[in-house]
């Protein structure tokens, strides 16, 4: 009975803010480290669906995330275990697993969090179950593909007209990013795109022509055309390496909708997840589809525009774009598939008309630099999504399909991970009922 009365009498709220750190701990360290986009939304994908089981093993509302050979937790967390402890310790795992020199920043944050909880009954419980997922969730991903993705042998340099070109020998980012095992999706088929006919074909068209020549006057480091607002929103979304990516930034986005919705830990850990799953298949998708339609760049494509034997084409040999010269090809564009993955799951949490401001480090030195302003979150995906055609790194097609296989992304995330867990149906509960009342007259 004491046992009881000191568990009744316990009470801490799970704070919303308790991942926010984490959140702000992966993404440093994948800035730190040297990582790119895809390989930051790898991390968070782990993180997050980490702290998300941690968090349903205990309270259950939602269904545990499962993908492909990880069907959940490998066992259940005690009764009346602590859920931040839980997910405190499921988050400490998996960052101090993927950056192991990095394990005393994180052990800090660790040790911090849960010196909050110490008269918690259920601390110890929740750091066991805590333990397990992130583990669990390590040993899942230890053989996804990632060791492989920077194999620069995947890719084959074509060498002719409306195909990539590297700047530089061996400079491709991740050929192999695109055989990486999602974390939602079924595999990448029916998600990436394609140019619809060989390349050479492609860059014979009207339609071609077209984004070519409205490439040409925006996206140009010159340019007269592009506005002030469309110069910095090609910079901010731009998330150049040495940044914390465009994941950074859909997740300071993601950090305001719990804040303005007073979001419990719970709907935060679901949010996050399903944020950062969708994050993680749009890179694989996009990174595969870039590799496969091989697609040059508008940098590439001007300055060679003679070769692509389109009248409506003319070169210039000094052009250059605003943002320079990506070391991937251009199709899909990569802010295009971020936004498309990410509104659909945010406004699901904010709806519709959700008005937010945002801010972000666009040169790495850890400090916000700019802040852009939206009236809704449609907006913002506009704005992602062309910021890259303003940038001079990516044709209309590259980005509008991307943005499109974006959210066929996110309603496949959202329709397959991280639903309620169903209550028993009227008549179950109306048999259970019986049961009980001729189990009582049988005494």
């Amino acid at each position: 009975m004491a046992a009881l009365l000191l568990w009744a009498g316990w009470h801490r709220p799970a704070r919303a803010d308790w991942l926010s750190d984490w959140n702000q701990a992966a993404l440093v360290a994948g800035r730190d480290s040297g990582e790119i986009s895809p390989e930051i939304s790898r991390t968070m994908a782990m993180l997050s669906t980490a702290i998300y089981n941690s968090v349903e093993g205990i309270s259950g509302n939602y269904n545990l995330y499962t993908q492909g050979t990880y069907t959940g937790p490998s066992g259940s967390a005690a009764p009346g275990a602590s859920i931040q402890a839980a997910t405190a310790t499921a988050a400490y795992t998996v960052l101090s697993g993927l950056y192991q020199s990095m394990e005393p920043t994180f052990f800090n944050l660790y040790s911090n969090q849960l010196s909050t909880l110490g008269g918690d009954p259920g601390l110890a419980s929740g750091i066991n179950f805590g333990s397990l997922v992130g583990n669990d969730i390590l040993n899942w991903r230890s053989n996804d593909g990632w060791a492989d993705a920077s194999d620069i042998t995947l890719y084959s340099p074509v060498g002719s007209a409306g195909h990539w070109t590297e700047s530089a020998v061996d400079s491709a980012q991740l050929p192999g990013w695109g055989n990486v095992s999602t974390f939602a999706i079924s595999g990448t088929a029916g998600f990436s795109g394609t140019l619809g006919m060989t390349n050479s074909a492609y860059i014979a068209t009207n339609a071609y022509a077209t984004d070519y020549n409205a490439v040409k006057d925006i996206g140009s480091a010159t340019s007269g055309t592009r506005t002030q607002s469309q110069t910095d929103a090609a910079l901010f979304w731009h998330a150049a390496q040495g940044t914390t990516s465009n994941v950074g930034i859909w997740t300071s986005i993601a950090e305001g909708v719990v804040t303005s919705q007073n979001l419990s830990l719970e709907d935060s850990a679901r949010l996050y997840a399903a944020l950062n799953v969708a994050l993680a298949d749009a890179a694989i998708v996009a990174v595969d589809t870039k590799y496969t339609e091989d697609f040059w760049n508008p940098e590439q494509a001007i300055q060679n525009g003679g070769a692509d034997g389109n009248a409506l084409t003319i070169a210039d040999p000094v052009w250059a774009a605003l943002l320079g010269n990506p070391e991937m090809p251009s199709y899909f564009a990569e802010q295009g598939i971020f936004a498309g993955s990410a509104v659909p799951i945010l406004e699901l949490f904010a709806g519709t008309n959700y008005a937010f401001s945002v801010s972000f480090d666009t040169d790495g030195d850890g400090f916000p630099d700019m802040t852009r302003t939206f009236s809704s979150l449609a907006d913002a995906l506009l704005e992602a999504t062309y910021s890259s055609v303003w940038g001079g790194i990516s044709f209309e097609k590259d980005a509008l399909d991307a943005a499109a296989a974006g959210d066929q992304i996110a309603n496949t995330v959202m329709n397959n991970q991280f639903a309620p867990v169903p209550e028993p149906a009227g008549a179950l509960l109306l048999a259970i009922a019986g049961m009980l009342s001729f189990a009582r007259r049988r005494r």
